[in-house]
């Protein structure tokens, strides 16, 4: 920027021979013809007063980091801009450091005396996400208290005995912090993200909102129109999943039942209801604390203080959760609130996704499968090299979307979208999809893809301190143990060919089951048909 200057102020000096004029006395100063050559100069001007302002500035900073330099300089020394690094830090930033100078990231784990796990991983940012992970999710429920967890994830965060709703929400904003929460079939999570020196108020309001809800009538009427709204906006894709839990697992199974209530039973729903549902399940060993971007010691601290009085339970006072496989078929005929022109259709199939050393292969084999849509572009970032492209979306035109998944339940599914009358058609290509996972080895080089491609998002996805967050809750409250992501990188590229097979062929043989929700499913096949084509 400096030599641009220079240059701009030569072309821009009244002595350059473009702009000066013959005059007939001699001596006599130059004049300028150009209308815009004033405000040329103008600019080189305040370009000048620019650069002598940061000459100056550098003297000053150099002066504060290095007095006798700065002294010498005035006195006839070098007049050498200081260095960057002489710069003093910025007031309310703290020092930067070096990346060799700072231990690896390491997941941390302790215990406070009332049993609750308190786990924590440093970050290194100015960032801090934490929360508590409870095992009290949507299959604990029971026919009487459906829609119990869905209403729970909805009143967090409310009025306290502490404070009000109004109250909590503005001490959050002050901290410029955010909250979150959400269920699932498994656990429900309370999540707070706040900069670091917030840590501890934060901490407050995550265990008043936890331990010490008000859970007013009025705030839980809110809630159960709100849970309405949920109800009749949620997507086709959230439909069919919740579909395909009950064609798999019956209507009365635990893992059947629906997560989200639905309209006829969120009328049964009360504060008596929510305070039985804590007493029961907020327990230390159905607890998980954790934090992301915080000191382990000082978070285990807060922790004791704020969370010493979660009563001690045990596993052992809440009925056993069992919900065995069964295999069917559910079909929905309604009209959408999007995309109500397809049909989405459901194929799955019960994994073993309890056995751990099965779960590598599984996503392996989610990614060699992948998920497209009609309208994806790119490379193979997008699917575009994945089986239900090049075999699936790209040989069938009714075709608008094919995805295979894996649920929490265990279950592997492939699901889609089609116009109506290609129905039969999409099912039974993914029917075929899946047959040849288990008739034919897949070849090294859409293995290899799939490893990298799998690798790949799980680094990405945890260079987020809140996903780092998630993965350590999640494992330790599901799991009890941790796997550092450098391991499963490393069990994902000691998957094989043999393996894709293996686990493949184990989930063919407990049968399928298929759902499929739109207004015109006429053409989906029924699960009798979809037994046959297997063999079954």
């Amino acid at each position: 920027p400096l030599a641009r200057g220079a240059a701009t102020r030569a072309s821009c000096s009244p002595s350059h021979p473009r702009r000066r004029t013959p005059t007939s006395q001699p001596g006599a100063t130059s004049s300028i013809r150009s209308p815009h050559a004033a405000v040329r100069l103008a600019h080189c001007a305040s370009e000048r007063r620019l650069h002598s302002t940061m000459r100056r500035t550098c003297r000053l900073w150099a002066s504060a980091a290095d007095p006798a330099s700065a002294a010498a300089a005035s006195a006839g020394g070098s007049r050498s801009t200081p260095a960057m690094s002489v710069l003093p830090p910025f007031p309310g930033l703290p020092p930067t450091q070096s990346i060799e100078n700072l231990p690896a990231p390491q997941m941390q784990l302790s215990q406070l005396p009332n049993g609750l796990r308190i786990a924590s991983q440093e970050t290194y940012g100015q960032l801090c996400n934490f929360g508590l992970f409870i095992d009290a999710g949507s299959r604990i429920e029971t026919k009487n208290t459906t829609g119990t967890t869905q209403l729970m994830e909805l009143m967090a965060f409310k009025s306290t005995s502490r404070r009000s709703h109004e109250q909590m929400h503005m001490d959050i904003a002050e901290m410029g912090g955010s909250t979150m929460s959400f269920a699932t079939r498994d656990l429900i999570l309370y999540n707070i993200e706040v900069l670091r020196e917030s840590l501890e108020p934060a901490m407050e309001l995550l265990a008043e909102t936890v331990l010490i809800p008000r859970l007013l009538d009025e705030e839980v009427e809110e809630m159960k129109m709100v849970m309405e709204l949920q109800t009749e906006q949620l997507p086709p894709e959230v439909l069919l999943k919740e579909a395909i839990h009950e064609a798999a697992f019956g209507a009365t199974g635990a893992l059947g039942q629906p997560h989200y209530c639905p309209p006829e039973a969120v009328s049964n729903l009360c504060p008596r209801m929510l305070r039985e549902h804590r007493e029961q399940f907020y327990q230390t060993p159905r607890m998980v604390l954790v934090g992301a971007g915080v000191d382990h010691d000082e978070f285990l601290a807060l922790s004791d203080r704020y969370f010493s009085a979660v009563p001690q339970g045990t596993h052992s006072a809440s009925p056993a959760i069992t919900s065995p496989y069964i295999g069917g078929e559910k079909r929905i005929q309604r009209e959408l609130a999007m995309n109500s022109e397809f049909c989405h259709v459901s194929l799955a199939w019960m994994t073993t996704w309890e056995n751990i050393e099965d779960r590598v292969p599984l996503c392996v084999m989610q990614v060699l499968l992948g998920a497209v849509q009609s309208f994806s572009a790119g490379g193979p970032g997008k699917g575009m090299y994945s089986r239900l492209y090049r075999e699936v979306l790209n040989r069938h035109g009714g075709v608008e979307a094919a995805e295979a998944h894996i649920e929490a339940s265990g279950l592997f599914g492939i699901m889609g979208a089609c116009s109506p009358e290609y129905a039969t058609e999409l099912v039974y290509s993914f029917a075929s999809q899946f047959a040849k996972l288990c008739d034919q080895d897949v070849t090294e080089e859409e293995l290899s893809r799939a490893r990298n491609m799998l690798k790949c998002n799980v680094l990405t996805c945890l260079e987020s301190h809140h996903m780092v967050f998630e993965d350590i809750g999640q494992q330790l409250l599901c799991d009890s143990t941790y796997i550092s992501p450098a391991e499963v990188c490393e069990r994902i590229d000691r998957v094989t060919a043999a393996d894709i097979r293996r686990v493949a062929t184990l989930a063919l043989s407990n049968g399928p089951s298929i759902a499929c929700i739109g207004e015109d499913i006429s053409r989906v096949p029924d699960h009798q048909m979809i037994k046959s084509w297997f063999r079954i």
